[in-house]
């Protein structure tokens, strides 16, 4: 799992068929702290996260496939939740 914050969308007119009608994020990566790495991933989307949720990825590839119906898309990574608070243990 990978905690980030959505920073954006990306829209293309042109795309692999398995992406097709897929939402697409621009997101951030964090660090355990909640602070941004500078690190822009690509994400999907079937939850509805927004600009500036801090959400959970899962990059495993095999997800996205799944939710995609599509074990040809060309896709790594898919927003599995949107987190409400973070708390570090032992801090």
């Amino acid at each position: 799992m990978i905690l980030a914050k959505v920073v954006g969308n990306v829209t293309s007119a042109v795309c692999h068929p398995g992406l097709d009608g897929i939402r697409m994020l621009l997101c951030e990566v964090l660090d355990p702290q909640g602070e941004g790495s500078g690190r822009i991933i690509g994400s999907a989307d079937w939850i509805g996260a927004g600009d500036g949720d801090t959400v959970l990825i899962n990059a495993d590839g095999d997800a996205v496939q799944t939710y995609a119906k599509d074990p040809q898309a060309p896709l790594r990574n898919v927003v599995m939740g949107i987190v409400d608070d973070l708390e570090e243990k032992g801090a």
